[in-house]
């Protein structure tokens, strides 16, 4: 099997044949199957990593991703938007999230864990495409398309920089409960279906306290 897997890869990796092996290997009712055909571009890498791994082929003998930057340039222009260079950093950190939990699932030993770890592939999924949406349209009209989340919070920010002092400080105390809270919700553990949401605000929140801390600070000099 070994051989087999090593001469799919360098003939291409063509699904079909990659979608053969897995299900002699894993059987043809995996959950992981229905995935492939939702969204092959998607899966692929996964599938000749999973297939790769289970015979133990070096890193060098499997076909990896193309670097993040090798695919987007525009992130290493001067004039590439913040919000571009934050959602990089989210891209990769979803990306990895939804491997893990590839890798998760195949390790699942009832359908309460399957369900979890496909909800959790999911967000991340859905995470990832949203970001590939802005980086696409940006790539081709050199301009923002602005759905993701990440806009609303940067503007936020800007807000931020043209409230009066008071209003500062109030804002300042209630983002700092906020804070507070999603991280008693991460603790909890309870509803781990919602992690990924709350890690997320849980990021921008604190990004909008530390810039209130620093306009704060600017008013106090």
């Amino acid at each position: 099997m070994r051989l087999t897997i090593l001469n799919w890869i360098k003939s291409g990796a063509s699904l079909q044949e990659g979608t053969r092996l897995f299900a002699l290997q894993r059987g043809k009712d995996h959950p992981f199957l229905k995935l492939l055909q939702a969204d092959p571009a998607g899966c692929l890498p996964v599938l000749i990593q999973e297939l790769g791994n289970s015979v133990g082929l070096k890193p060098d003998e499997i076909t990896l991703r193309p670097k993040l930057r090798d695919n987007w340039p525009f992130l290493n222009d001067p004039d590439c938007p913040a919000e571009l260079k934050i959602l990089a950093a989210d891209k990769i950190t979803a990306y990895y999230r939804y491997v893990q939990a590839h890798a998760r699932l195949f390790d699942c030993v009832n359908l309460a864990e399957q369900r979890e770890t496909m909800r959790d592939l999911m967000r991340n999924y859905q995470e990832n495409r949203a970001i590939i949406a802005e980086f696409v349209y940006y790539k081709e009209h050199r301009s923002l398309l602005g759905k993701h989340p990440i806009f609303k919070w940067m503007n936020e920010l800007k807000y931020l920089r043209k409230i009066n002092p008071v209003q500062l400080v109030l804002k300042q105390q209630k983002i700092e409960h906020n804070i507070w809270r999603i991280e008693s919700q991460l603790k909890s553990g309870k509803q781990p279906h919602l992690q990924t949401g709350r890690e997320q605000r849980l990021m921008m929140k604190r990004m909008q306290l530390a810039e209130l801390n620093r306009i704060i600070s600017s008013h106090l000099k």
